[in-house]
């Protein structure tokens, strides 16, 4: 006989599941179309093969699937702005271009990903920004690595 909490577990994965609600991780996709990987990613070549390794892919020079990163553009711009026309934010954007290749021809389509972030400005605080900068940069391109390899488990399996 089950008990409530089994049952009520029960009841909800079947209530969360109906509306396409999955916890990141839990998805038939999340398995790579190919186990072997090579990576030409410019800046995110680090970045990219943790990724790879995090979505259980391995990494060899000579596999048959790789990723490359065709372009990598950092922008940073003013977000906002006070009354008394003072930096308050700005806001960094990174859009990565990258394609899958399988045996040296395209695999799938291009895979485009945008990242943003804001932060917020003040003069008094210059100090700490260059270094808070630093780490936004590489969070966001951590997080576009992610973002491609994710997409890589719906390019078609061959």
């Amino acid at each position: 006989m089950a008990t409530d909490k089994q049952y009520e577990c029960k009841n909800n994965r079947r209530h969360f599941g109906g509306c396409g609600f999955h916890l990141k991780g839990n998805l038939p996709q999340d398995t790579l179309p190919a186990t072997q990987w090579r990576v030409s990613g410019a800046q995110l070549d680090a970045d990219l093969q943790t990724a790879l390794l995090r979505a259980k892919g391995s990494l060899h020079p000579d596999a048959d699937a790789e990723i490359r990163v065709l372009d990598v553009a950092e922008k940073r711009d003013i977000y906002t702005i006070t009354r008394g026309a003072k930096l308050n934010e700005y806001l960094y954007s990174l859009r990565v271009s990258a394609q899958a290749y399988r045996r040296g021809k395209a695999w799938g389509a291009p895979i485009q990903v945008d990242v943003r972030r804001s932060m917020s400005y003040r003069d008094e605080t210059i100090l700490g920004k260059e270094h808070e900068e630093a780490l936004l940069w590489q969070e966001m391109r951590q997080d576009a690595a992610a973002q491609i390899v994710r997409r890589l488990a719906f390019l078609p399996k061959e």
